[in-house]
């Protein structure tokens, strides 16, 4: 799925299939009103129906920060992981311009040395490992706990945020490219290939943890602490 060379046809949604974070909606489809204060408060679920409602309503107000906060620890640091990959494949633009103009493919690998440089910028600065840093194979990494652990200090809802506003960079300078392919929503980062109107009413527990059906995927909570968190979505 990360290959060494991609055809300038793809479809992001495709290229990340196994990377379900990695490209967020355009800032343009979602609500431009700020959340409010209260709604930005963590909050504690007392059930993992309440952990999902938690979630649905963070989705909705279109903050990749607040939605990272509905989140357990270990779901964070994968995030960040797989968000940091997935910049990192969307930035590879240089070779991929379907636009047939020697110009504007010498502008794309301008933009893409531009972006990289960027991103690494924007790891160093939440102190997350740079993509050297992270090494590959990418697919390798993304499924090493070592690797998720070494974001584990970071400011995730920072981190989040700041990703979220790359990635909309990233979609211009390839739109800029020739290079297009589907959006992914901000709903992925708690549900992957999941529906995050699933209904909560078909969440099973079972002790300190709970599942709930959804699409092609599971939603997987976990209570921490007292309060239940989404954990992960397979």
């Amino acid at each position: 799925m990360i290959a060494a060379s991609v055809p300038a046809s793809r479809s992001w949604a495709t290229t990340g299939a196994v990377l379900a974070v990695l490209a967020l909606a355009p800032a343009g489809a979602r609500p431009s009103a700020a959340p409010s204060a209260s709604a930005l408060a963590p909050a504690c679920a007392a059930t993992p129906q309440d952990a999902w409602t938690l979630a649905q309503k963070a989705v909705a107000t279109g903050d990749a920060g607040l939605v990272t906060e509905r989140l357990s620890p270990d779901f964070r640091n994968r995030n960040a992981l797989e968000m940091a990959i997935g910049a990192a494949m969307l930035t590879d633009i240089g070779e991929m311009s379907g636009s047939g103009s020697p110009e504007k493919a010498a502008a794309a690998k301008a933009a893409e040395a531009s972006l990289k440089t960027e991103l690494d910028a924007l790891l160093r600065k939440h102190k997350a490992p740079t993509l050297k840093e992270i090494g590959t194979p990418y697919l390798t990494k993304l499924s090493d706990p070592a690797t998720q652990a070494k974001f584990a200090a970071v400011d995730h809802v920072a981190l989040a945020r700041e990703m979220e506003a790359f990635f909309t960079k990233v979609e211009k300078a390839a739109a800029a490219a020739g290079v297009q392919g589907e959006k992914a929503e901000l709903a992925e980062l708690v549900v992957g290939y999941g529906d995050i109107k699933t209904p909560a009413a078909g969440i099973t527990v079972s002790g300190d943890t709970a599942t709930l059906p959804s699409g092609k995927a599971t939603i997987r909570f976990k209570k921490i602490g007292g309060c239940w968190v989404n954990d992960a979505h397979d």
